[in-house]
Formats: C-alpha cells, structure tokens, sequence
C-alpha cells in the first residue's frame, strides 16, 4: 500500500504536526505556510522518496468532514461482528473525531515508515485507516475489519477533553430523553440504534434568549420569502424593494448573518443560494413553535404550510407586537424535539448512506432543517447561525 489515513480527536491541531516533526526528525521534514501539509523527504544515495501528510480539519472544513464521517461510520455499522462491544465503541470513536491526517508515499509503505506512522498515532491518540478497510488503534492492533475480526477484547476511546465539554455529558435526562425518542421510533417504524449518543441534558443546556429565538425568526422568513420571490419570478430588483420595505417596518437590519446579508446585496444571486434560502422557511416553523406560534411541531413528512408561517409575522404588523406575543416553551420541549430530530436526522443519513428510501414517510430535506434550527436553540456546540452543523 502507498497510503493510509490518521484520524484524531484533539483540540490542539498542532500537536499533530508536533507528532509528525518528531518521529520523522531524522529525515528532511516541511511544513507548509497553511499548516496543511507535511512532506517528509528521505534522500540516499541513488533515490529519493516522499511521505505527504495532508490535513482535513472540521473546524476548517466542516461540511465536507462530516460527509467524511457520515461515510465511515456507516461503512463500520454495517459490519457484523462478534465483537459488538468494540465496533459500538469504535462508532462512538468516529462521531468525535475532528481532524483526518491523509498520508501519502511516494514508494509502497514498508515496515519502518508504518512504524513511524503508529509512532505518530500513539502520541495524538489517533486510530489508523487502511486501504483494506481494517482500523488500526494507536498501537497497530487491529480494531475491526470488513470481516468482523478483531485484536482487541475492548476499545478505548480517545477524545479531547475539550471536545467532551463542547459536545455532551452524559446525563439522566439525556439518558431517559434517549429512551423516549427511540421507543417513538420504534412506533413509527423508523430504524434506531442504541448506541447514538444522547445531546445535552436538562441539567446543562443553555437555550437560546427569546430576544435571540425572534430576531432570528423575523430573519429566516424574510430571507425565505425574498429569495421565494425571486426564485418565483426572477426580478431581483423588484424583490429587493419590496423585502426592504418590510425589513424596515420590523427594525430588522441587524437581524441578518453574514451568509444572508451576501444575498440580499447580490444583484444576481446564485440560484442553488437562493433555493436553499427558501428552505429557511423550515427552520422558521421550528422557531414558531418554540415562541408559541404553533401549538405542536407535528412529524416532519411534508413541507411546512408556508402561507401560515408567513402570516404569523404578518398579522404581528411590527418587531414588538411579535416579541410580545412570543412565549418560549421550556427547556424540556425543546430538548425532546431537538432529541427527536437528531434520531430522526440519523435515520435519514443512514439510509442516503446504504442507497435506501427513508423509512417511516420522513422527508429527509424538512428533517435537515428542522435538525439545524433545533441544533441552534439547544447552542449545539456553541455555533451561530451560519455555522451551525448537523452531526449524527
């Protein structure tokens, strides 16, 4: 083999690099100016060769690295095993892991360079990848392969500390939030696994403010009506009045993200921006439930009714009449949908993973969303808006 890939979970990226620099001393070590790349080069007499170290961050490149680890994990979930035990734990890996290390020869890997790259491994914590499909713990023993077969009676997780804390606690309340959802999902028909973790519990979630929940409705339904607008009738130009007027009327200026604010100032914008803005109207019915608007979030089979999403806004007629007619619901509904919707969303993937139709009539576009909106009422890893990520 010439290649293979590291994957870690470590808050300090550059540690990583630190690994390498050091089991690769001996040999010619460069570091590119963007932290990115390693190239170790290894010069004798009559040849020469090259190890390239390539570094995937999530932070840097978070939607391609969670179709990354969608990926993995459903390769490693479809696998059956004797050693449940190990394969559970070895999902639980993946779903933290932050950073993937592609490592690249020149020449086929021969037993030193592999042993430098378990050196590395041992020192970040890091499991090993194979072409064959076998995962490799920090010391090179064989965690699970396509066969099933496994070195290991047990598997340790390793995880940051620091991305422990971002992430979730196990708790009571999350533990018999967990419960609930997957005994719901069993009802409906829809595929569960056990061993997906639980999200944040009563006792540490901090739920976006009411002043947060409506500023940032009033901004989902306007950007989800102008680029409706548009997508509808292509005049940019008569949208864009037509939104100011009411961007005005509700004080609603400083409401908008980065990523909407470059679409409203577009004078042509992208059609696949635009579209995806129209589906802002789905977090919007989230958020209208959580402010009270909507009496229950009903089962994301279908699209929103938009007509009702938007008159909800409407009939307020300014920013303080919908601010004053909001009322937050309780951390604990919150919660539970936000649990629901993460079972939910794993369900979709799941079968978008193995090439299945979703199962139980969801709809995997409105189970996106909602996952999204919820995800930032719960402060899913403490990201805003325009970063707000659905991990499964």
């Amino acid at each position: 083999m010439k290649h293979c890939t590291l994957y870690v979970s470590i808050q300090q990226h550059q540690k990583v690099i630190d690994a390498i620099m050091e089991a690769f001393r001996d040999k010619s070590v460069e570091v590119s100016a963007d932290g990115q790349t390693v190239t170790v080069t290894d010069k004798k007499w009559f040849s020469k060769s090259t190890v390239t170290f390539t570094l995937m961050r999530e932070d840097s490149d978070s939607e391609a690295f969670l179709q990354m680890k969608q990926g993995m994990y459903g390769f490693f979930a479809q696998i059956e095993t004797s050693h449940e035990k190990v394969k559970q734990k070895l999902l639980l890996q993946i779903t933290a892991l932050n950073v993937a290390v592609g490592i690249a020869a020149s020449k086929e890997i021969d037993e030193e360079l592999f042993r430098r790259i378990i050196t590395v491994a041992g020192e970040v914590l890091g499991i090993v990848f194979l072409p064959s499909g076998d995962m490799l713990d920090k010391q090179g023993s064989l965690i699970l392969n396509t066969s099933g077969e496994s070195e290991l009676d047990d598997f340790m997780l390793n995880v940051s500390v620091d991305l422990i804390d971002r992430h979730v606690r196990p708790s009571q309340s999350g533990e018999e939030r967990k419960a609930r959802s997957i005994k719901l999902l069993q009802e409906q028909g829809i595929p569960s696994i056990a061993h997906l973790p639980v999200i944040v519990g009563d006792e540490e979630a901090i739920i976006r403010t009411k002043e947060e929940i409506v500023q940032r409705a009033i901004a989902l339904c306007l950007i989800a009506l102008y680029a409706g607008g548009i997508a509808e009738n292509g005049n940019v130009q008569e949208e864009r009045e037509f939104i100011e007027e009411i961007i005005e009327q509700y004080g609603a200026a400083n409401f908008f993200t980065e990523k909407e604010k470059m679409l409203l100032g577009d004078p042509q914008p992208n059609q696949t921006d635009t579209i995806q803005m129209v589906w802002m109207y789905e977090c919007y019915w989230v958020l209208l439930w959580a402010l009270g608007y909507k009496e229950e979030l009903e089962f994301p089979g279908q699209i929103c009714n938009v007509g009702m999403a938007v008159d909800a806004l409407r009939s307020a007629g300014d920013y303080d009449t919908f601010y004053q007619n909001a009322v937050v619901r309780s951390k604990a509904e919150i919660l539970d949908q936000a649990d629901l919707i993460y079972r939910y969303d794993w369900a979709c993937v799941n079968a978008r993973i193995n090439g299945r139709t979703v199962e139980g009539g969801l709809n995997d576009e409105v189970v996106l969303e909602r996952h999204r909106a919820l995800n930032w009422l719960v402060n899913y890893m403490e990201d805003e808006w325009d970063d707000v990520r659905t991990d499964t």
